[in-house]
């Protein structure tokens, strides 16, 4: 079962490519594309705040008003955080060079892995077409929160169609990010080359594989909150809208809602996507200071730790963005602590990265200026954090400059410096050729001195009161003192902005007529550099190595060289295995696994949301379910179960037309347990509660429709495995694979009932 890599002379088949490096140069010039719209955003934005009366001529109505001022704030956030700051550093560099640096010859599953970009540019496409309907884009900030995100067109221009196409947009993302995550944990458990154990993977490898984790966590819970806000806006249910609220001097229609209940929600999702921007920069400049310092990276294993530790501890620091919400003393005491403990594994990386460049033999390449630019952000950004984790100090900074400075520096910025690095760093690599060194030290220092120049002057105005959402500052008096200052900032952001033109034509001139490069001119150790530039295929050449030792074994003691290669064995030669790549059976069971991950998080997510909704409404009524109809689904599902381990007896005893037999079984009465389902809503339905009549039935509806469609797409796998057996992969695997899910989804049924059955 040999996937097919090469690459086909044709247009469509290069464009729909299910090669990884393809599909990773397709993430990194969509975030390109991306980051030159954010970027001219945020020009605009910068303009408007020192001269909010000039005359725009492609702006309707020629003076910018407050709300487009919002709605660019709006679209900046949004592009950045989600199609350039979750895509470069993951989707664009993760995939081109993680196969590459274990030694596999492909991703898990290379038409997933297409998908993913097809639905990360659909996403981008249905994001920008906000700015093209009635209303234009929304302005409700890249938070969205409800009641101003959830109403509709009645709270302001950009909150009807815009708004909408946002949560669509934000939503396949969602689904894309998912789908990539689950390749790369899957790429990373099963396809690392013989030797290739944990401790031998790249600092990159490490931060990807834990980034795909929080992705896949944290994007399953970003999708429940964005379908129960869809809802609120399209269905009239009241998830996130309060009663009794009056908009415009009308009194809308929904009753109970909690605002804060999306807050919680998003912010799961929120902080861990701060590690997801940042984590893979992490794993680039550790890779980056070893190589251009000659040295070791200081601290392997403690390094590695801690990214997982980062990674674990950002679930649980969601309540800092929360501190003005009203919470309870003690949960902000919590979470302050919780949120200042990050500093400890942030710490042990700092630290690390100073004694990996300690006593090396540094070499000041554009590359490694980047990657010192990233720490040196990491580390400010980091310490004006502390401060926001204080809640009595974040009361007072929440709503002003200070925090656009701070998640600028720390999430924006040194995500950036990180994806610079890795471009200088791989662009041989990637293209083979070589970046103009002259040009790219240039583009760093006018980069490195204007950001300074535009976010420290942003703490000065934070601390002074400036309003981080005003439009137009002018009118306030007390603000007029703060005014050179937004100059000072706009000129710079200005200035910054025109330095990257630097970084264009270095880029696009480098493409053309770049100095040809060598295979490793960069005298590297991981395995990326012991292939061609660009690599084939395959990436080996039908010739995929063994590992031997680390990924950093620089100036080794008694070494002719300064560089040991991963593949190098020592006094012997270096041994490849000469076959043809194959993607190993055991990786659909192991991306089943991951895929049930996410919708067990998604799934809780729901659950955690009726809870909290429950314990703030004053309008919670409960259901008269028609509890034996769901109890006999119930029990038919859990026979299915029973007959699902039936047909697999019958595969193990060799009895293939008894496996299918009651393979089809099972998915007959899969097919039963939806029809009763179907009688469940309709019951309902005749008794006249609908979706949106309460609360709890809009949550059982929600649960029971999510399920449904679930335990549907397990009926499509039955059906198609017992009509026809799969072309890529043994039956045996892939039914393995299908009970996995089978089983798990049928587990979630029992405890979806269950926790209905104790609401009674």
């Amino acid at each position: 079962m040999t996937p097919t890599m090469a690459r086909s002379p044709g247009f469509l088949q290069r464009i729909f490519s299910t090669d990884h490096k393809v599909v990773g140069l397709q993430y990194f010039f969509l975030a390109l594309a991306a980051v030159t719209i954010g970027i001219v955003l945020s020009l605009l934005m910068r303009f408007h705040l020192v001269w909010p009366a000039a005359h725009l001529p492609f702006i309707g109505g020629g003076v910018m008003t407050p709300e487009q001022y919002l709605a660019l704030v709006t679209m900046h956030g949004t592009i950045m955080i989600f199609f350039v700051l979750t895509t470069a550093p993951q989707n664009a560099f993760g995939n081109y060079f993680l196969p590459i640096q274990i030694g596999a010859p492909e991703m898990a599953f290379p038409r997933l892995n297409m998908l993913s970009f097809w639905l990360t540019l659909a996403a981008l496409v249905c994001v920008l077409a906000a700015f093209a309907v009635p209303g234009g884009a929304p302005i409700s900030g890249w938070t969205a929160y409800p009641p101003l995100s959830g109403l509709g067109e009645v709270t302001g221009p950009g909150e009807g169609t815009g708004q909408t196409l946002w949560i669509m947009g934000i939503l396949i993302f969602c689904v894309a990010s998912l789908q990539g995550a689950l390749n790369f944990i899957t790429t990373t458990i099963d396809m690392r080359a013989p030797g290739m154990t944990l401790m031998r993977m790249p600092l990159t490898v490490w931060a990807w594989f834990v980034t795909a984790i929080l992705s896949l966590l944290a994007f399953s819970v970003l999708f429940a909150g964005g379908i129960l806000l869809l809802l609120d806006r399209a269905a009239g249910t009241s998830f996130f809208i309060p009663g009794g609220l009056v908009v415009n001097g009308e009194l809308q229609g929904h009753g109970g809602g909690s605002p804060l209940l999306w807050q919680h929600l998003f912010w799961f999702f929120g902080h861990p996507e701060v590690y997801i921007a940042i984590l893979p920069g992490m794993g680039v400049v550790s890779h980056i200071l070893a190589n251009f310092s000659r040295k070791p990276v200081f601290g392997y294993r403690a390094m590695a730790l801690a990214l997982c530790a980062i990674g674990f501890l950002g679930f649980l620091v969601w309540g800092h963005h929360m501190f003005v919400s009203g919470m309870n003393p003690y949960s902000g005491l919590t979470f302050s602590l919780l949120t200042v403990s990050i500093g400890v594994p942030s710490a042990i990386k700092t630290f690390n990265w100073l004694g990996t460049m300690w006593g090396g033999k540094i070499q000041l390449h554009t590359p490694m200026l980047f990657a010192i630019g990233f720490v040196s952000f990491f580390i400010t950004g980091g310490l004006s954090g502390i401060f926001l984790a204080q809640p009595a100090v974040d009361t007072v900074l929440h709503a002003t400059y200070y925090v656009v400075a701070h998640f600028h520096i720390v999430m924006g910025v040194a995500a950036i410096f990180g994806i610079f690095a890795a471009t200088y760093y791989w662009f041989p690599k990637m293209f083979g050729r070589a970046m103009d060194e002259p040009l790219g030290k240039l583009h760093f220092w006018l980069t490195f001195v204007g950001v300074y120049c535009i976010f420290m002057p942003m703490h000065f105005l934070g601390v002074a009161g400036g309003i981080r959402r005003y439009a137009d500052a002018s009118g306030a008096k007390y603000l007029a003192g703060l005014q050179p200052l937004h100059e000072f900032i706009t000129i710079a952001a200005f200035i910054t902005g025109a330095a990257q033109l630097i970084f264009f034509w270095n880029f696009f001139r480098s493409l053309r007529s770049g100095a040809p490069a060598a295979a490793n001119p960069w005298s590297a150790t991981t395995l990326e550099w012991t292939t061609s530039s660009p690599p084939p295929a395959d990436n080996f050449a039908g010739e995929f190595p063994c590992v031997y030792r680390g990924p950093y074994e620089y100036s080794v003691p008694g070494e002719a060289s300064d560089f040991l290669p991963q593949n190098f064995r020592g006094a012997r030669a270096a041994e490849a295995v000469t076959v043809a790549g194959e993607i190993p059976e055991r990786v659909y069971a192991t991306g089943v696994t991951m895929l049930l991950a996410g919708v067990v998080m998604f799934f809780m997510a729901l659950v955690s949301a009726e809870i909290v909704r429950r314990g703030f409404s004053s309008d919670w009524q409960a259901l008269d379910l028609p509890w034996r109809i769901l109890g006999l689904c119930t029990a038919v599902l859990l026979a299915s179960s029973f007959t699902l381990e039936r047909a697999g007896g019958r595969w193990r005893a060799g009895d293939p037309s008894g496996f299918r037999h009651w393979w089809m079984v099972t998915a007959i009465l899969g097919g039963f347990f939806l029809t009763g389902l179907a009688m469940v809503w309709r019951q309902l339905s005749a008794a006249g509660i609908g979706l949106a009549t309460n609360p709890s039935s809009s949550f059982f509806y929600v649960f029971t429709v999510a399920h449904a469609v679930h335990v549907l797409g397990g009926i499509v796998a039955l059906a198609a495995l017992a009509v026809r057996p799969p072309r890529r992969v043994s039956q045996a695997a892939a039914a393995g694979a299908v009970s996995i899910y089978w089983h798990t989804i049928n587990g979630l049924w029992v405890l979806l009932f269950l926790f209905l059955w104790l609401q009674r």
